[in-house]
């Protein structure tokens, strides 16, 4: 389940999706600055934490989207 925490200052996120670290699964916490121009990215339990911009995010969902539409396009010209 996501748990959202609202604080005066910055709003985290706490996904429900797990990532295998260190031979334990933890959740995934996104801290959200007030500014909105970086976001946060660590695991639940650790310290270190990685920035990452929304336009990054953005291009990296375009980037997906269009390798998954060209995969598509390949595995209907390998079915004729």
């Amino acid at each position: 389940m996501t748990r959202i925490e609202k604080r005066k200052s910055r709003l985290t996120v706490e996904s429900s999706d797990c990532v295998r670290e260190r031979g334990r699964l933890r959740e995934v916490i996104l801290d959200f600055s007030p500014s909105g121009y970086s976001i946060s990215v660590r695991l639940k339990g650790m310290k270190s934490s990685f920035e990452i911009s929304p336009a990054s995010i953005y291009n990296l969902a375009v980037m997906k989207f269009v390798a998954a539409q060209k995969a598509e396009k390949k595995a209907k010209r390998g079915t004729k």
